[in-house]
């Protein structure tokens, strides 16, 4: 990340324009985003190894009243903090279904697919035509739970706007259309970490709007909610966005 100019680009961007920062706490701020990357990695690492994490829920009520109803819902993540680590350390008492990109090296596969399996995750591979969304679709059916990323725009996917620390961003419109179309709730799940061997799962209730709106309206309603909650988060987290792209552009 320090030796590629177009990531080392969208950080400084982000503490400089949209954290407001001096030059000077720009470049620390940028090392501390690296720091924290590395040790977001090497949990990830420690979690294959068999280390279990300490795990503080911050909404815990909420998430206990869903999970002990066994109803489905749509969890929608982010790169801000470390989302992997819940599949690694949260054991879910109803099956997970969890949208990723599988472009990974084979190691990072062969350990996600194995911790996630232990946990009751099953992964759906992004695929370009879309027809990950049937099998998103089918787990709502079956009474499962989707968990889906929802700040990371790749090539064919259309985007949503919505501002994000005082400026536009784009977003992925197919997560939150999928969220709005379907009849369930949506939660915001963000796992943060405060420690060494530390994390803390901030859990948030997400907005449709009116369910009489149309479903783009809904979904505009959503990722409304989504950025709300995700800036709140940033504030409290700064040094813990993962985004190393210019994710403002």
């Amino acid at each position: 990340l320090c030796f590629c100019p177009d990531r080392r680009r969208a950080i400084w961007h982000y503490h400089r324009l949209r954290l407001h920062q001096s030059r000077w706490q720009s470049f620390w701020g940028m090392l501390r985003n690296y720091n924290e990357f590395g040790k977001a990695l090497l949990d990830r690492f420690a979690c294959w190894g068999g280390r279990r994490m300490r795990i503080v829920v911050e909404g815990k009520e909420l998430w206990e009243q869903y999970l002990m109803n066994e109803q489905p819902f749509v969890i929608l993540g982010s790169h801000l903090g470390n989302l992997e680590l819940a599949g690694y350390t949260i054991q879910m008492p109803q099956k997970v279904f969890a949208l990723v990109y599988t472009g990974d090296s084979e190691t990072v596969e062969h350990n996600r697919k194995r911790l996630f399996e232990q946990m009751g995750l099953t992964i759906i591979p992004i695929q370009k035509d879309g027809g990950h969304v049937l099998d998103m679709h089918r787990a709502i059916e079956e009474g499962h739970v989707v968990s889906v990323h929802g700040d990371r725009m790749f090539f064919y996917m259309r985007a949503m706007r919505e501002r994000l620390l005082g400026a536009e961003a784009s977003f992925p419109a197919g997560c939150f259309l999928f969220a709005a179309m379907e009849n369930v709730p949506v939660l915001s799940l963000f796992v943060m970490r405060e420690g060494k061997g530390q994390y803390r799962v901030i859990v948030k209730q997400l907005d449709k709007g009116e369910s009489s709106k149309p479903h783009r309206v809904q979904a505009q309603a959503l990722l409304k909610s989504y950025a709300s909650v995700m800036e709140d988060v940033l504030l409290r987290y700064p040094n813990q966005w993962f985004n190393f792209y210019e994710f403002w552009s």
